[in-house]
């Protein structure tokens, strides 16, 4: 993103690909882009003439992530390599980058070739282990909201399967990045052992790496806009809230780091902890109880296209503001949840509908699986409607199954209504149509 003089740039690497980035801010600089700022994934530049430059990224596990970014180390260690030739440009936690002019004489940063290898190998090693426990998050999270959850209807939301795609996707950059750094280990000991010089060079994988999360970040902006577009709500007011929540956290951890404050550590580690828990905790309940889900009036005319089976067609009369139904479709699947509380009974039915058959056997088997891991079995029962359409009865008797090859309707008994009386209605109304 460029804006007047200024360039935002996505680049995320390891401590073991450092000559992408080397490599990388070189060629900017020669295209008139030089490095001012990094922070945290973005690379920021500032407009200048090209210019050839020599680019050091120095990699100092010796820095904790919980030290400020002008610890008395750092800046010692500035001097060292001011006095060496080079000059100190940015850093982040354990990346030091320093420049210099092509013609300019200077001294290697790092001539130790075995030092060099132990330091970046302990430093991506912890890099990998915090992303592999944000993963593991991640992950847990996408389980409990979709395949881990009672029921197949997710497929039928858009936010749920974009979320889904996001984590599969963010999973593959760093099981990319923790092979790559295996690898690299594995090899880098055996070239000690043989006394030859190791390689750093990775700009294909962190070329794919960049590439991943670009794609993230673009679908991710696009998604953001389009469901502020179309939702009725608060949207807005959720992507304000979950921005100022991080910046929140960021503000209070570099705050702690630069101050010294006898157990910094103890103080960053239970502020990271207890706010990224209750910014997972809030956004999470906020955007998935909220997005695609609406409460309409009875006089609205969604309910006619969606809503065929309704109480009246039960000789009942609803309470006011009783109905409430949810709408959501994807790609995949749509999915209607109806309840309304009548003078004398009170319907409520699931459907959920797809063109493709597995998607409904899938929410078929999680719904029963559900129930019978809580003790409730479903049988089958004998009906009069056509060969390809089942009934189910959980064996409390208070809850049906009709299902289709392409459609499956969850409904509840009604006290007053027969058995068959609402099976009957259940199909003239959800499914002959």
């Amino acid at each position: 993103m460029v804006l007047v003089n200024k360039k935002w740039v996505i680049f995320s690497f390891l401590p073991y690909e450092y000559k992408s980035l080397e490599e990388y801010l070189e060629k900017m600089a020669l295209k008139g882009w030089v490095l001012e700022n990094m922070m945290g994934l973005f690379l920021k530049f500032k407009r200048s003439e090209p210019k050839n430059l020599k680019y050091s990224v120095d990699i100092m596990d010796s820095v904790s992530f919980f030290d400020g970014k002008d610890s008395e180390s750092l800046l010692e260690y500035r001097e060292y390599c001011k006095e060496a030739g080079w000059e100190f440009i940015c850093g982040r936690e354990k990346i030091q980058v320093y420049c210099s002019e092509i013609d300019q004489e200077r001294i290697d940063i790092h001539t130790d070739e075995v030092e060099k290898f132990n330091t970046i190998c302990k430093a991506s090693l912890k890099y990998v282990s915090l992303n592999f426990i944000t993963l593991v998050f991640l992950l847990y999270s996408q389980y409990i909201i979709t395949i881990g959850s009672s029921d197949g209807h997710f497929l039928a939301s858009p936010l749920s399967l974009g979320s889904l795609l996001f984590v599969s996707t963010f999973s593959i950059h760093e099981i990319i990045g923790l092979i790559t750094f295996l690898i690299f280990n594995i090899r880098g000991k055996l070239l000690i052992s043989k006394g030859k010089k190791i390689s750093y060079n990775f700009k294909v994988i962190a070329l794919i790496k960049r590439t991943i999360y670009k794609v993230l970040f673009i679908v991710t902006v696009i998604a953001f806009i389009f469901y502020g577009m179309k939702s009725d709500l608060d949207f807005i007011k959720i992507c304000v809230a979950f921005i100022l929540l991080i910046a929140l956290l960021n503000y209070i951890v570099r705050f702690v780091k630069n101050k010294n404050y006898k157990n910094k550590k103890t103080i960053i580690s239970s502020v990271y902890i207890l706010l990224t828990l209750v910014i997972f905790f809030i956004m999470t309940n906020i955007i998935f109880r909220n997005i695609d889900t609406r409460d309409y009036k009875l006089d609205d005319e969604m309910l006619e296209k969606v809503a065929t089976l309704r109480l009246e067609d039960f000789n009942d009369i609803s309470k006011d503001d009783s109905l409430y139904y949810r709408l959501e479709k994807s790609p995949i699947a749509s999915y209607l949840f109806y309840s309304c509380e009548g003078e004398n009974d009170y319907l409520s039915y699931h459907v959920f509908e797809s063109k493709y058959k597995w998607a409904v056997r899938y929410n078929l088997n999680k719904t029963i699986d559900f129930d019978n891991k809580a003790g409730i079995e479903y049988i089958e029962k004998q009906t009069s409607l056509p060969n390809d359409i089942k009934v189910y009865m959980n064996e409390r008797g208070h809850q049906y199954i009709i299902i289709s090859p392409n459609k499956m309707v969850e409904i509840s008994t009604i006290e007053g209504i027969s058995e068959d009386e609402l099976i009957n209605m259940a199909y003239e109304k959800l499914f002959s149509n």
